[in-house]
């Protein structure tokens, strides 16, 4: 058979688990624009309408429990791969309602599901791809998700905000060690607060009235030291710039190389729009 005849094969299946935000609907976006067939599982009181919408067909919805059905139709729709996107509130235990393969996955989990985020993320992706899946971060599926180091946009921290983002990674990186959260807000060298279980919109929020000043403070955020580098890596799109700006916030920084973008260009257009600077920075280990 000569070069020209060859067939090549069909990209895999790409499977969504998909909970709640944009990141879901961008992975959707780039399999319709490159061709890649995709089917989405909706998780139940995570995923939003708008996902569903976008993925046509080719979504179900399923509770959190329902492992089974879930492993049912991802063979089904012929899976190889797939990825772990968007916001899951933990639900309660009673909620569950696990099937025989949640049963399986709920005892080997055990007591990491009262625990932080990180080692039970770990267990559900070792989880899956012991049931033959390759689990794969959603920057291995839209490159351009990764967060460059430098500016995004043409706004520039200035001399205070550089000793915030200096002083936030720092704090960041200890409670990321301790499986607590991912960013800090500092204004001034003072910590507002550090995120827990509300996420970083819920952050933003309760920070708003400790500043000392209308304008100011930094929003940081970095990857928890043992991260599982697959599934919650720190997220910005344009509803944080948003919610910064409307808090009269001045910006944020996120970990170059391991954090995400979401909509970079957008992102870099309305942050400049709401005089909010975003910006990528490396850790020196």
């Amino acid at each position: 058979m000569n070069a020209a005849a060859q067939v090549v094969p069909a990209p895999a299946t790409l499977g969504i688990i998909a909970g709640g935000g944009e990141l879901p609907r961008v992975l959707i976006q780039a399999c319709i624009e490159t061709g890649r067939p995709f089917y989405v599982l909706a998780l139940e009181d995570a995923a939003e309408e708008e996902t569903t919408t976008l993925a046509g067909d080719n979504h179900t919805w399923i509770r959190i429990g329902a492992i089974g059905k879930a492993l049912d139709l991802l063979r089904k729709h012929n899976v190889s791969e797939l990825v772990m996107a968007g916001r899951v509130t933990r639900p309660r235990i009673a909620s569950l309602r696990p099937d025989m393969k949640g049963a399986k996955l709920l005892a080997r989990i055990g007591s990491q599901f009262m625990s932080g985020d990180n080692e039970l993320l770990a267990s559900v992706v070792s989880f899956f791809e012991e049931e033959g899946f390759t689990v794969a971060g959603a920057e291995d599926v839209v490159k351009e998700l990764i967060t460059p180091e430098g500016m995004i946009g043409g706004i520039y921290p200035d001399k205070r905000a550089q000793g915030d983002i200096e002083i936030g990674a720092r704090i960041a990186r200890a409670i990321g060690a301790l499986d607590i959260g991912q960013a800090v807000i500092i204004h001034n060298g003072i910590t507002l607060g550090v995120e827990a279980v509300e996420g970083t919109d819920g952050l933003i929020a309760r920070c708003a009235p400790l500043k000392s000043e209308e304008k100011g403070g930094v929003l940081v955020k970095v990857k928890k030291p043992q991260q599982e580098k697959r599934v919650d890596l720190p997220t910005i799109g344009v509803d944080t710039i948003e919610r910064l700006a409307e808090c009269g916030f001045a910006g944020v920084a996120v970990e170059a190389g391991a954090s995400l973008i979401l909509n970079r260009r957008e992102v870099a257009r309305r942050a400049d729009a709401l005089g909010v600077f975003v910006i990528g920075f490396s850790i020196l280990e």
